[in-house]
């Protein structure tokens, strides 16, 4: 706790009383957004985990490429993940949005790659409360083109969903 001496009165004694000053309350600071930081290429080594008779076990090397995203309420290895609360389907692709509301503990997130079942998790910094991927349309599997975590409130909102043309009759 923080003192602060008081001012003494004009013929006051020379001492001076101490006051305590309660500590300003912390206010949260704002969490600063995260994008497109999963490394692109993963190292990846592949070893045979035992012998099968008459095989010869090949072990691969190679850098494999990202490709998903995924968000947990916690660990992932102890937890499943959180599906899109926001997902849509736009001229550029699929959309998708996951609200995270404030939890003890926290948000995880991983890093998946293509080919390979290896991927990377972290905790998301605390305070962020909204991720958003948007993925791109010309790989018939989902393959993230880009995406953001950050404040809800501050992040660039997600992409319309396309409306509907009005249906037209005759020619």
């Amino acid at each position: 706790m923080a003192t602060v001496r008081a001012a003494s009165p004009p013929a006051a004694a020379s001492a001076h009383a101490s006051v305590p000053v309660p500590p300003r309350p912390a206010t949260p600071a704002a969490a600063a957004p995260i994008s497109n930081d999963c490394p692109a290429l993963l190292p990846v080594t592949q070893t045979i985990a035992g012998t099968i008779d008459g095989w010869t076990p090949l072990n691969q090397q190679g850098n494999h490429a990202f490709v998903r995203i995924a968000f947990y309420p916690g660990p992932p290895a102890d937890t499943r993940l959180i599906v899109p609360t926001i997902e849509f389907q736009g001229s550029a692709g699929l959309h998708d949005g996951w609200d995270l509301p404030p939890r003890q503990g926290g948000y995880w997130m991983t890093c998946a790659y293509a080919n390979t079942t290896a991927t990377l998790a972290r905790p998301l910094p605390a305070g962020i409360d909204f991720c958003q991927a948007d993925y791109d349309k010309r790989f018939v599997t989902l393959v993230v083109r880009r995406w953001t975590c950050g404040l809800r409130r501050v992040l660039a909102p997600p992409p319309k969903p396309p409306s509907k043309p009005p249906y037209r009759h005759g020619p």
